[in-house]
C-alpha cells in the first residue's frame, strides 16, 4: 500500500458509501411516496364509508318514521334489525379504515425519520471524508510530500 494511493482509495470508498446512501435514500423516498398514496386511498375509502354511514343513518331515520305509521309490529322489527345490521357493518368498516389510516400515518412517519437518518449519515460521511483529506494533507506536509 502506497501513501499516494491512500487519497484515491479513500475517495473510492467515500464514493461507494455515497452511492449506497443515495440508493437507500431513493428507496426510502419511493417507500414514502407509496405510503402517501396508500394514505390518500385509505382517506378516500374512509370518506366513502362515512358517506355510506350517513346515508344508512338517514335510511334508518326514514325507517323509524315509517315505524310510527306501520300497522304490524313484526314487520317493523325485521326492518329495524336489517337497518341496524347494515349500520353495524358500516361502523365496523369505518373503524377498520380508520385503523388502516393510522397505521399508514405511522409507517409514513417512520419512513420520513429513516430518510432524515440517511441524510444525516450522508452528511457525516462527507464530514469524515473532509477530515480524512485534511489528515492526509497534514501527513504529506509533515513528510514533505508534494500533493498532486
Amino acid at each position: 500500500m502506497n501513501m499516494d494511493d491512500l487519497p484515491e482509495q479513500l475517495e473510492e470508498l467515500f464514493d461507494r458509501a455515497r452511492a449506497l446512501l443515495d440508493h437507500q435514500i431513493n428507496r426510502s423516498r419511493a417507500t414514502l411516496e407509496k405510503v402517501n398514496a396508500e394514505k390518500a386511498s385509505a382517506q378516500n375509502a374512509l370518506a366513502d364509508l362515512q358517506a355510506q354511514c350517513k346515508e344508512a343513518k338517514a335510511d334508518l331515520d326514514r325507517s323509524r318514521e315509517y315505524l310510527a305509521r306501520a300497522s304490524t309490529l313484526a314487520a317493523l322489527d325485521r326492518e329495524i334489525e336489517k337497518d341496524r345490521a347494515e349500520l353495524a357493518q358500516l361502523n365496523a368498516a369505518t373503524a377498520k379504515e380508520g385503523a388502516a389510516l393510522e397505521a399508514l400515518v405511522k409507517q409514513r412517519t417512520a419512513a420520513q425519520a429513516h430518510v432524515v437518518a440517511l441524510e444525516n449519515d450522508a452528511r457525516q460521511a462527507t464530514a469524515e471524508r473532509c477530515r480524512a483529506q485534511e489528515m492526509i494533507a497534514q501527513m504529506r506536509k509533515q513528510l514533505g510530500v508534494v500533493s498532486p
